[in-house]
């Protein structure tokens, strides 16, 4: 593993069905906390309050930015948890997830509440999954502009099936097109105007 991942926990209480989490890893279990700036848990959220707390407090020490990079569970975010986020005193990047139609709702009230905190685009993603069953590769551009308007940089991630395959047919240009942040802001200065009101309502203009 990459110096300065840590894994402080594995497992997942949900059921996706588009997740093997759940199926390898079983429910969370709580791990050792070890030194590391990348916390690269399935779902930290989903720990207990004293684990989460004492994941924060190891984050703290560190000499350099604290990231997220295992998927915040939007649906769990409470106000304790956006304080300790703010009370960090380096923040890299926190990457939520969007899976399914169900975690659109959670995902807009955590990006309220982040970008409340004064979180700007720069610190916030969300893992977008694209290409799953049905979907098309409208729907799936529709889902990334949408989450751009959040004040949030989408990162698509392609699905695969059991056995490890990724959809053909324009797929994998889609994902490589909404990946990296600079090809995203590009992206989306021909729908600037159209995304105005939202943004400015929201008083998310500030990238």
């Amino acid at each position: 593993m990459d110096e300065g991942y840590t894994i402080t926990s594995r497992g997942c209480p949900n059921r996706c069905w588009f997740c093997a989490v759940w199926k390898r890893d079983g429910s969370i279990r709580e791990l050792p906390i070890c030194n590391g700036r990348k916390i690269n848990d399935d779902n930290l959220l989903a720990c207990s309050e004293t684990h989460i707390r004492s994941v924060f407090a190891m984050l703290a020490r560190q000499q350099q930015p604290a990231e997220f990079v295992g998927g915040i569970e939007a649906r769990l975010l409470c106000d304790w948890h956006v304080s300790l986020f703010s009370d960090l005193p380096r923040l890299g990047q926190v990457f939520f997830a969007y899976d399914t139609p169900d975690d659109w709702e959670p995902l807009v009230r955590a990006a309220r509440m982040m970008r409340a905190a004064g979180f700007t685009r720069s610190k916030l993603r969300a893992y977008t999954l694209i290409g799953y069953p049905k979907d098309t590769l409208s729907d799936a551009e529709t889902r990334l502009r949408a989450v751009a308007n959040l004040g949030v940089f989408p990162c698509a991630m392609l699905y695969r099936n059991e056995r490890g395959e990724r959809p053909d047919g324009g797929w994998r240009q889609l994902q490589r097109m909404w990946m990296r942040p600079a090809e995203i802001a590009a992206l989306l200065k021909p729908k600037q105007q159209e995304a105005l009101p939202l943004l400015s309502e929201w008083g998310w203009m500030d990238e």
